[in-house]
């Protein structure tokens, strides 16, 4: 044995092998320090071994001989770290927790080796339950230097530590001592319970704030509640003292920082269930009626065309639970109270992307700006119009100035009804991101009319007012008055096709017929309709003397909610879906169809240039930009028995379909679509086709043969190059063959298998826009227990 260990100490000579060391003077006591102990005197030998060890572990601490440095970390010491770990001496457990962190905090690769060990992990949260402060304060400790690098964050919150170091967090006494005081003076001195806080604290939000996602949602749903509650009461006393100026003792005992605390609930309320779900044929009676043909009418008649007006009973209002839930929202006794029951305890809303279909991605990108204060515009508006032009349309005047920050939200509230009182009206953006009703009614919604989302704004305004200017939306809107009333001008579309999000609006100069318009006076429960690209203004008109001092009955409060259909979810949408799952099945073989080999190597260019060709199909087709409701949730849908009314959409839809494969094929756009490519490669930029990335969230089967190509639709001007190549070097051929392409396409494009793939991408954004929603409404303090 001794020749090999002769050749180990030539290679590393001048460091006697600091893991030989340990293995030769160190190992050897510990494990028998370590190990349990037998006989008649167990518990006097097991005092003398615990002793022994925790020596041993203060010399490794200290460096002090014979205990070797701690780099590079002997294989023997990480073995040996489980049962150190585990031990019964409080001593030797907190000892073995800060040896561990300063084996991590002397190289990355010992931290990052510590983490990833399994037996460690399992001892670290065996000595976060010991039940020993000391021990549990050394463990935290531990946690915090092992997760210096990404390997050890990753690694440990994967593990048993973040599951027992919440269940820690969630008795720790002195929490419900500090969250539960009212005051907001800051202590000169911090107590060592509250340093304790600040540890376990900063210790969760870092695991936490580590681990993706999916992997949160395996943690005990009552375990998870208890400490979002308690770490949301934290996160909202550091809120209220941050702009303290005597409070910087008490906040910068944090090593987190508020929004990292903020992103912590966002992360924990994520999976949480929302109490008090809707199902969509509960939302379609109270918006639509109580029959079945009502929501037929209204989809045959209505639906993205012309504006319609439910106009409800006010005897049986109350019998209406939803409208009844919305009302009890808010505390409507007078105006200022009604201003403080919304504007109170928000956060702004960070946009979220269109195409975002990650929230891990979403997280990285706002995580320092979750839980800030409410910004103007971006989350609310506090507008009047005034001084009418000469079409008769308003200029809007704002209270704040674009941008502003609300820190001091006392002086925001006071603020808003001061402007109130003087003629302005309040507009709160994201109402399903600050209320589980509205969250609940638009979700609901939503799967009702099969998108990914609904929007909902809720508007304030006081007696002989108009908020908003005359304009028009880029999203269907349902209005629903719950207090006052307010007097409505609607004008018809005169454009042919439908305005889309995301895209410049048009004057409204040329947007104008007069003798279409309708004025529509909305009363408490009233619900009125208003498609997208209809022009709309409105307005409180009260006749004099009926205005009281102080009194919310003249004063106006309604919901939007905006039914927004985004671009995968318009017919166009449906279309390059169709396209996508028939080439997938031509590269299968599995399609009577199938394209001729000498065509395979082209398909995917030729189906990149289609997608840009329908594209511009779309461009003044009004089929192609109507809303697809191919996935909604119709009335007894789930029935084994579809109603007639299901059946009846089923087919309209259907033949939808075959009449924009047939305008597809029977149009000419090749020369259009090369135009367009071409600019783009000309210009080196893929700006002009961003509306195609949705694309890659398309499901893609397997395929056997690695050699299939696939589109990166995040990056197409390499495939662009190469499209204009196969057109320039035989235009007559290429252009055939393309056309024989695109016949083939229409000819044999499935709708069931179009569907099948509409309804998965639908679930992937509904899937990220409800995380979304939970995520904000655990900010908003919502789901709270």
């Amino acid at each position: 044995m001794e020749n090999p260990n002769r050749k180990k100490k030539r290679k590393r000579r001048g460091d006697e092998s600091a893991a030989a060391s340990f293995d030769r003077d160190v190992f050897p006591i510990l494990l028998a320090a370590v190990a349990p102990a037998a006989g008649p005197n167990q518990r006097a030998s097991s005092s003398s071994s615990d002793a022994t060890a925790a020596r041993l572990l203060r010399r490794l601490l200290s460096r002090s001989p014979p205990a070797p440095p701690l780099s590079p970390l002997p294989a023997s010491l990480v073995a040996l770290l489980p049962l150190l770990l585990s031990s019964s001496s409080h001593s030797v457990a907190a000892l073995s927790c800060e040896v561990m962190g300063a084996a991590a905090l002397q190289s990355m690769e010992a931290s990052e080796l510590l983490a990833s060990d399994g037996g460690v992990a399992s001892g670290l949260a065996r000595a976060l339950g010991s039940g020993s402060r000391r021990v549990a304060e050394a463990a935290c400790n531990a946690v915090m230097d092992l997760s210096a690098s990404p390997v050890g964050r990753e690694r440990l919150s994967g593990s048993l530590v973040l599951p027992r170091l919440l269940y820690l967090f969630s008795h720790v006494e002195s929490i419900s001592g500090i969250v539960g005081s009212r005051s907001n003076k800051c202590q000169a001195r911090v107590s060592e319970p509250n340093k304790w806080l600040y540890l376990i604290t900063d210790t969760v939000v870092l695991m936490v704030n580590s681990c993706k996602v999916d992997k949160l949602c395996n943690l005990q749903p009552e375990l998870v509640s208890k400490v979002m509650h308690l770490l949301y009461e934290v996160w909202s006393k550091v809120r209220l003292l941050g702009s303290s100026a005597d409070c910087s003792n008490w906040k910068d005992q944090f090593q987190s920082r508020p929004y990292e605390i903020a992103e912590t609930v966002f992360r924990l309320s994520i999976d949480r269930a929302c109490p008090g779900g809707l199902e969509p044929d509960e939302v379609r009676k109270s918006l639509f009626g109580q029959k079945e043909s009502d929501l037929e009418k209204f989809v045959l008649m209505y639906w993205e065309s012309s504006p319609y007006l439910y106009r409800r009973k006010q005897s049986g209002l109350e019998g209406d639970p939803l409208f009844t839930a919305l009302r009890n929202a808010f505390d409507l006794t007078t105006p200022d109270a009604i201003i403080e029951s919304f504007i109170q305890g928000l956060v702004s809303c960070p946009a979220i992307a269109s195409d975002e279909l990650n929230i891990n991605s979403f997280l990285r990108e706002v995580h320092d700006s979750l839980g800030a204060a409410v910004k103007y515009r971006q989350d609310v508006r506090v507008v009047r119009t005034r001084d009418k032009t000469s079409t008769g349309s308003g200029i809007e005047e704002h209270f704040f100035d674009d941008g502003m920050v609300f820190l001091d939200v006392a002086a925001f509230v006071d603020k808003c009804k001061e402007a109130v009182k003087n003629g302005f009206s309040i507009a709160l953006r994201g109402m399903e991101f600050r209320s589980e009703k509205v969250a609940a009614i638009a979700s609901a919604l939503a799967d009702l009319f099969g998108q990914p989302s609904v929007g909902a704004n809720i508007y304030f305004s006081p007696p002989r007012s108009q908020g908003l200017a005359r304009h028009y939306d880029d999203h269907c809107v349902l209005v629903w008055q719950l207090l006052g009333c307010k007097k409505w001008k609607i004008w018809p579309n005169t454009r042919p096709i439908l305005p889309r999000l995301y895209e410049p609006f048009h004057p409204l100069d040329d947007l104008l017929d007069d003798s279409g318009r309708k004025v529509e006076v909305l009363h408490e429960g009233d619900i009125m309709y208003v498609p997208r690209g209809c022009v709309h203004e409105a307005h409180t008109d009260v006749e004099d003397g009926e205005s009281e001092v102080n009194t919310s009955a003249n004063y106006s409060l309604h919901l939007t909610l905006a039914i927004e259909v985004e671009p995968p979810f318009e017919w166009e949408g449906f279309a390059h879906i169709a396209l996508h799952c028939w080439l997938e099945e031509q590269t299968l073989g599995c399609s009577s169809g199938s394209i001729n080999s000498k065509l395979e190597e082209q398909a995917p260019l030729f189906a990149l240039l289609l997608h840009v060709a329908i594209r511009l199909l779309s461009d003044n087709d009004p089929t192609l930009r109507k809303a697809c409701m191919v996935a909604a949730k119709l009335p007894s849908s789930s029935n084994s028995c579809p109603t007639s009314y299901s059946n009846s959409l089923r087919n309209r839809h259907m033949a939808t379909f075959i009449e924009i494969l047939n305008k597809i094929n029977n149009t000419c756009i090749l020369k259009e679509a090369l135009s367009s490519i071409e600019l783009a490669v000309k210009g080196k930029t893929d700006e002009p086709v961003q509306w195609m990335s949705w694309l890659r969230h398309l499901p893609q089967q397997q395929h056997g043969d690695a050699a299939v190509r696939r589109i990166d639709f995040c990056d197409v001007l390499g495939p662009f190059e190469e499209l204009l190549n196969v057109f320039s070097s035989d235009p007559e051929q290429a252009s055939a063959d393309f056309t024989n392409f695109k016949s083939r396409f229409c000819r044999c494009a499935a709708y069931d298998d179009a569907c099948k793939s509409f309804e998965m991408l639908l679930h992937m954004y509904r899937t990220t826009r409800t995380q979304y929603t939970k995520g904000m409404l655990g900010l908003h303090g919502r789901h709270r227990s």
